[in-house]
């Protein structure tokens, strides 16, 4: 049973909400919009930490996807 639920997209503030409909247009997935909508202020500072880490470095961002697809199937995470 999961401790907190997804908000509706409806139901995000209306700058999360359109982040979200940008993302989806992108090929996105949502849910962690939908998860995180609840507190929108942890959530953007969650996204500037969690963008530095995806988008700047020297490791190229396909071994990055391809180390988190790895990391998840080792810990039998589906999502």
């Amino acid at each position: 049973m999961p401790i907190t639920r997804m908000l509706e997209l409806e139901e995000l503030e209306p700058a999360l909400r359109e982040a979200a409909l940008r993302w989806r247009a992108q090929g996105g997935d949502v849910n962690i919009h939908r998860v995180f909508g609840q507190m929108p202020q942890f959530f953007a500072t969650f996204m500037e930490f969690y963008g530095s880490l995806v988008n700047k470095g020297r490791v190229p961002l396909r071994v990055k996807e391809l180390a988190r697809i790895r990391i998840a199937n080792l810990n039998e995470c589906r999502y």
